[in-house]
């Protein structure tokens, strides 16, 4: 039998061009990390932007191209829904992630305590493992897809979930962690740059949020 790939399309299929949307992502979340943390050292961010944007820019053409091809294929082994659903989650990575290097652009806050720099750093650090998570789940649905659902494929990827919410704190917990040490800095910091500092707080969980969402939407399509 043919495999899904030799059926969807003779050159890249949607899963290849998803698994390079994916590879995008975490490119774009290790920047990320990065980038929090020069910007906590007080480093501008602005040429960690540009190349956000420019990896913004690649992404959104694997999106095109899969959208010109998707009326012509066959979707052997789970519906346009699903599939689309996963693309716009992952597209939502991308975007957010852009959105916190742009914020990061547009103020600069001094005198930070050293506490919620250790927590801002930790929660981008979770941020970028977790896109990093979601990358090797999409990787694993194109090997099932390949091995066409094979029963030890899937029981694979299973063990390799829970081993992975095992060790996953949810970015839940430190970012309300953080913002409640900011607000309870109302009377010490500048309000705008508790509010600034909350709202990056609150891109940085939404990262998190989109590869949760593409890492369980893997999992339903394997057992559906």
């Amino acid at each position: 039998m043919a495999n899904i790939f030799q059926r969807l399309i003779p050159y890249q299929s949607p899963l290849e061009l998803l698994l390079k949307h994916a590879s995008l992502c975490t490119e774009a979340a290790q920047i990320m990390e990065k980038s929090v943390s020069e910007y906590l050292d007080g480093t501008t961010v602005d040429d960690k932007s540009a190349v956000i944007d420019g990896l913004e820019h690649d992404a959104d053409q694997i999106k095109l191209q899969i959208r010109e091809m998707s009326t012509k294929l066959k979707w052997t082994y789970f519906s346009r829904v699903d599939f689309f659903e996963l693309l716009h989650n992952m597209d939502s990575i991308i975007d957010s992630i852009d959105d916190v290097l742009k914020m990061l652009t547009m103020n600069v806050v001094e005198d930070l305590t050293q506490d919620i720099k250790t927590d801002i750093r930790e929660l981008a650090v979770l941020v970028a493992e977790s896109v990093q998570h979601m990358y090797e789940s999409v990787e694993k649905l194109e090997l099932i897809a390949e091995s066409a659902f094979a029963p030890k494929e899937v029981r694979n990827e299973d063990d390799r979930v829970h081993v992975v919410e095992r060790e996953e704190t949810s970015s839940d917990t430190i970012g309300i962690q953080i913002g409640k040490k900011l607000f309870n800095k109302k009377h010490e910091m500048n309000a705008v740059d508790i509010t600034f500092l909350n709202n990056v707080v609150i891109l940085l969980m939404r990262v998190e949020d989109k590869a949760k969402n593409v890492v369980e939407k893997v999992r339903l399509i394997i057992h559906a």
